[in-house]
């Protein structure tokens, strides 16, 4: 049977159900449809792109950490969910919602970093200026998760 332009279907799936960006076991799995959803990445980013940005930001994110795992490691703990087991938020440990929200934050300034409108316009430009912003809005969303992670304060401040 031939289709009707008249006939709306879904559409498909931006990326493959249960898709995930794995961690080590240690650090937890990343989905990429629920950072589709929190985040409202459409399909207009493919899930290529979008698991080139996962793991680009799963590794900065990790790098920041690394000398922190190291530590709590050494101390016994298996997972980072064993680390800090204290109160949960929505059934997840409170340093996983963390960590996941650091992932998705620098995989999201990647994306609105390298996701700019080709045309020269000046509404174009402007847009992109936005999403450049936003850009910028989320590394400094990763970095307060990351921070928040390590606990040490967010902001810095010198004197002159």
């Amino acid at each position: 049977m031939t289709g009707s332009p008249l006939i709306s279907r879904p559409a498909a799936p931006a990326s493959p159900n249960a898709s995930v960006l794995a961690g080590d076991g240690w650090w937890p799995d990343i989905d990429c449809t629920a950072m589709r959803d929190a985040l409202r990445i459409g399909e207009t980013v493919t899930h290529a792109r979008l698991m080139g940005a996962l793991e680009n930001a799963f590794i900065d994110v990790t790098d920041d950490l690394a000398d922190w795992r190291a530590g709590w490691e050494q101390a016994g703990h298996a997972t980072l969910d064993a680390v800090r087991p204290g109160p949960k938020v929505n059934g997840k440990a409170r340093l996983a919602v963390l960590f996941t929200n650091a992932v998705r934050y620098g995989a999201a300034a990647e994306l609105a970093d390298h996701t700019t409108d080709m045309s020269a316009t000046a509404t174009d430009e402007t847009r992109a200026e936005a999403k450049r912003a936003s850009a910028c809005d989320y590394e400094a969303r990763r970095l307060s998760a990351v921070r928040t992670i390590l606990g040490v304060t967010r902001v810095a401040v010198e004197l002159i």
